[in-house]
């Protein structure tokens, strides 16, 4: 089965693991789960077009902000930017088609809306598709803050799906998440 963007089974488990730790309340070993995400990405970047790289580097934003301010252990800080770097890095000058790409939102109501985002992005290409809204995707003031001829808000879901799985959005998100860190592409 081929979902919208490629994702391990158990990302939901994955996903809920790191929102809590986002929010302060994960019971688990914080560093670990920081690491563990970082390990992955690291293993699939620069992947293949079936690998979960969008999926991993998501993982990273999310946990972004207790790498910045809450407080980790040696050498975490340094793993995640290390990695958010390569992954960064596999800009290679190409351009594409689109005007607009996700990670062109804020980032803070990207990661509100993320679980909801990641529950059609996580579901079978068929299945996603239909009906598919912009909301869907997008958090709604992204859609409501701009004019009707700008994009996003002029796209139909289908097109901000097609933005979802172009191969610079992980690259932007990985980008997002080293700024929210203070670093800078190394």
């Amino acid at each position: 089965m081929s979902t919208v963007i490629p994702v391990p089974d158990n990302w939901r488990s994955l996903f809920s693991s790191w929102d809590e730790l986002r929010h302060g309340y994960h019971a688990g070993d914080k560093d670990e789960t920081v690491r563990g995400c970082a390990r992955r990405l690291d293993t699939t970047a620069p992947g293949s077009e079936g690998d979960p790289v969008l999926f991993w580097t998501l993982g990273l934003l999310t946990l972004a902000p207790y790498v910045a301010f809450g407080k980790p252990g040696p050498g975490v800080e340094d793993e995640v930017v290390a990695v958010l770097s390569r992954v960064a890095r596999r800009d290679d000058g190409r351009t594409c088609a689109h005007g607009w790409h996700p990670y062109e939102a804020d980032v803070d109501d990207v990661l509100e809306r993320l679980p909801v985002s990641l529950e059609v992005l996580s579901s079978p290409v068929d299945q996603a598709l239909d009906d598919l809204l912009p909301e869907d995707l997008l958090p709604e003031d992204c859609l409501d803050e701009l004019d009707e001829e700008a994009e996003p808000a002029n796209l139909s879901g289908p097109e901000i799906l097609a933005r979802w799985q172009c191969p610079r959005t992980a690259l932007g998100f990985a980008r997002a998440a080293l700024d929210y860190l203070g670093a800078t592409v190394r």
